[in-house]
């Protein structure tokens, strides 16, 4: 195993990577709150922790990837009543299509994959212990965590109770018996999702449910845990507070976050609007173009997404595809001692706080040489079968080009009008028109008539 530095917030610093356990990682990024379509800025942490968590696996690491669903929020329950909706339907519709938007990305699915709801119980553990040590109190809205009992309240985002001011997702209570105190358990309101539990029915708070899920799939310290910089204040601060209180052990060793994505120099955000979703993005581009603008910088430096951005993400992808399709006709060849130097140089960039940036200026020196060479197949060639290697990371490279005619389409237009007809006749209405949505996506046309379906290329 190669040695890899990476920056830890806790520590403020670029430390040499050591898991608690051999050569075990627990790995705990936190996942989306599904009551939307995911924007480039959330897919920047999604892609980055998911080729970490490969690139360790690569060099021997055995990894434990943890991603959460928060499937239970108040902006879940908003948007439920803003669209007429039950609650679990909204979020069981956007957990869908945050699946689908991953693995149109190239982002694997997570090792484990807990939902909150499916927690609950864990996190009424959780509670109960806090509560036996004197960490909560009770009113009329839910129960809170006593955010000044805990000394090392502030410790990750470097301040203190009285230097910090209240974030977006502090609610301001008259009640509370400190600003900063967070709810544990909110009590339900009509028309709420509602679980029972000692103090009442309720639901839990945001931060719980991450503290909880990490632990009862965990088991134990976790190596990893990571997300964007929003999350520094409050959720990972209060994520630390309530663990370390009720369990006495640091809920993670290294803490890993990425920068913001903005748009056109403002910040994204889907609550104002300002945001660009990736399944518009993939409509237009291929997702090698989403991923190599996500690597064009180190992910702890500000991404601003651009037409310009976009642009030149495009041309990186068109140099890749330059390259192989004007040495289509040479065979591809492992000869290490041609692309040694190269490789060399971009594990260094990697295990230098996973600089993507550096390595993606390695790929594109290497092509530029094979263009210069007076006799260049023995270069192409183990150039083309060295990015290919590492394109099982990446995944910035063009694939093979496929289409699908005659027969084989027919037939599995076949299945799909098969299974949209049966979903219509059992008045799953979402999945009848989620096929046609995203055959409308890929240039295929439904249409409904007295003799059945028909279907038409665009």
């Amino acid at each position: 195993m190669e040695q890899i530095t990476l920056y830890n917030t806790l520590a403020g610093k670029k430390e040499i990577f050591k898991p608690l356990e051999g050569n075990k990682v627990f790995f705990y990024c936190c996942g989306p709150t599904v009551y939307n379509y995911i924007h480039i800025g959330n897919a920047r942490a999604f892609v980055l922790f998911d080729f970490i968590r490969r690139y360790m696996a690569q060099n021997g690491y055995t990894v434990t990837f943890i991603q959460n669903i928060t499937d239970v929020e108040d902006k879940i329950i908003k948007k439920a009543a803003e669209e007429k909706k039950s609650w679990d339907s909204v979020a069981e519709r956007f957990t869908r299509a945050f699946q689908e938007d991953m693995a149109r990305l190239g982002v694997l699915s997570p090792d484990i994959s807990p939902k909150a709801t499916e927690t609950i119980p864990a996190m009424i553990t959780l509670i109960e212990t806090l509560e036996k040590k004197g960490f909560t109190y009770t009113i009329s809205d839910g129960v809170y965590f006593r955010v000044r009992k805990f000394e090392g309240y502030g410790k990750l985002s470097k301040k203190s109770l009285d230097d910090l001011r209240a974030g977006s997702r502090i609610s301001v209570n008259d009640e509370k018996e400190d600003p900063f105190d967070f709810a544990l358990w909110k009590f339900s309101k009509p028309g709420e999702p509602a679980w029972e539990s000692p103090w009442g029915r309720g639901r839990p708070g945001w931060h719980i449910e991450c503290s909880a899920m990490s632990r009862q799939y965990a088991g134990r310290t976790l190596d990893i845990h990571a997300g964007g910089e929003d999350l520094v204040f409050p959720h990972h601060e209060n994520e630390i507070a309530q663990s370390e209180a009720a369990l006495g052990e640091p809920l993670a060793r290294y803490w890993m976050h990425n920068a913001y994505v903005n748009l056109n120099g403002a910040k994204m955000s889907k609550s104002l609007g300002n945001d660009v979703t990736v399944r518009s993005l993939l409509k237009d581009h291929p997702p090698q173009v989403l991923r190599l603008f996500l690597f064009s910088a180190h992910y702890r430096k500000l991404l601003d997404f651009t037409a310009d951005a976009l642009v030149d993400a495009e041309a990186k992808y068109q140099r890749f595809n330059n390259f192989f399709h004007t040495f289509s006709d040479v065979e591809e060849k492992e000869d290490f001692s041609l692309v040694k130097e190269w490789d060399e140089r971009v594990r260094a960039f990697l295990n230098d706080d996973f600089n993507t940036s550096g390595a993606l200026g390695v790929f594109f020196e290497a092509v530029a040489a094979c263009f210069k060479e007076k006799d260049p197949a023995g270069l192409a060639g183990a150039v083309k079968h060295w990015l290919r290697r590492w394109d099982s990371l990446f995944f910035i490279l063009p694939g093979e080009e496929t289409s699908l005619t005659g027969e084989t389409l027919h037939g599995l237009m076949e299945i799909l009008i098969d299974i949209r007809h049966r979903a219509r006749a059992s008045k799953d209405f979402e999945l009848a028109d989620m096929i046609r949505d995203r055959l409308k996506e890929l240039g295929i046309m439904l249409e409904d008539t007295p003799d059945g379906t028909r279907y038409k290329k665009r």
